[in-house]
C-alpha cells in the first residue's frame, strides 16, 4: 500500500473519531419525563398534533392547547422557559417523536433529538410610506402666487419639469414576508469530511501560482490569520499521519 493511500485510510479514522457530539441546550430526559407525565394526565392532548402549526409556540401564533400546560410544567421539571429558539426545540421534539409520546414510550434512547440548523432567508420588508419626487420646473407668469395656485390645483404638473431627486418621509404598517428560505452549512469554513462534502477526490479550481498571488494580494490580516491557522492545522495532521503511515514495528523478544 502506498504512503498516500495509507495516509487517506488513517485520515478517515482520525476525522471520524474527532467529530464533536452536539448536545441540546436542555435536559432531554427531563423533557421526555414531562411530556409523558402530561400525556398520562391528559391522554387526549397529543392526539391532534400532526404538523408544525400544532406545536407553534411563537408569540405571534394563536395559543395551542399544548402551550399553557407545557409552560406551567416546565419549571417543575427543571426545564427553561420559552426563550429565543427554545420553544422551537420543544415544538420540533414533540413533532418528531409524537408517536412515541402517544404510545407512552419510556425507553428514552428511542427518541430523536432535533438538529440545530442554520438557514439563509431571502425576504421582503413591505410598508406604506410617504415619498416625494423633487422636480425643477420653469414656468412663465406674472406672479409667484398665480403659478403656485396653478400647480396646487394640478393645472400645471410639476412632474413635467426636470427630476432632481426623491425624498422619503414617515413609514407605517410595516410587514415582513419570507420569499425563500434554505438550509446552509453550520460552519462553511470547516475542512472536515461530512455527509454533505466529500473531499477525497476534491480538485482545486486554482493553481499554486494563483494561490500565491491571492495571498500576496490580500491585506486583511484577519483573513490571513484564518488561512495560516487552517494550513498549520492541516500540516500537523498530515505530519502525524505520515509518521503513523511510515512507522515500522520494532520486534523484540517475544515469548
Amino acid at each position: 500500500m502506498s504512503t498516500i493511500k495509507r495516509i487517506k485510510n488513517l485520515m478517515m479514522i482520525s476525522e471520524q473519531s474527532f467529530k464533536k457530539v452536539v448536545t441540546p441546550p436542555i435536559n432531554v430526559d427531563a423533557l421526555i419525563t414531562m411530556l409523558l407525565f402530561l400525556k398520562e394526565k391528559n391522554p387526549e392532548m397529543f392526539e391532534d398534533v400532526n404538523e408544525f402549526d400544532d406545536v407553534d409556540f411563537t408569540e405571534s401564533s394563536y395559543s395551542t392547547s399544548l402551550e399553557p400546560l407545557i409552560l406551567k410544567n416546565l419549571p417543575l421539571f427543571g426545564l427553561p422557559k420559552f426563550d429565543g429558539i427554545i420553544e422551537d426545540l420543544y415544538g420540533n421534539f414533540i413533532l418528531e417523536n409524537i408517536e412515541l409520546i402517544r404510545n407512552g414510550e419510556t425507553d428514552k434512547t428511542k427518541y430523536t433529538i432535533p438538529t440545530l440548523k442554520k438557514f439563509e432567508v431571502l425576504g421582503e420588508e413591505r410598508y406604506t410610506g410617504r415619498k416625494g419626487d423633487i422636480y425643477k420646473l420653469v414656468v412663465e407668469g406674472y406672479s409667484e402666487e398665480f403659478i403656485t395656485k396653478l400647480i396646487e390645483n394640478r393645472d400645471i404638473d410639476i412632474s413635467d419639469g426636470e427630476f432632481l431627486h426623491e425624498e422619503w418621509g414617515d413609514t407605517w404598517d410595516t410587514e415582513q414576508f419570507v420569499d425563500e428560505i434554505k438550509e446552509v452549512p453550520m460552519n462553511p469554513n470547516s475542512t472536515k469530511l461530512n455527509e454533505e462534502t466529500d473531499l477525497s477526490n476534491y480538485e482545486a479550481k486554482f493553481t499554486s501560482e494563483d494561490f500565491v498571488n491571492y495571498v500576496n494580494s490580500e491585506f486583511d490580516l484577519e483573513m490571513l490569520e484564518i488561512m495560516k491557522g487552517v494550513i498549520d492545522k492541516r500540516m500537523k495532521e498530515i505530519n502525524s499521519l505520515l509518521y503513523l503511515a511510515n512507522r515500522k514495528e520494532i520486534k523484540g523478544f517475544r515469548k
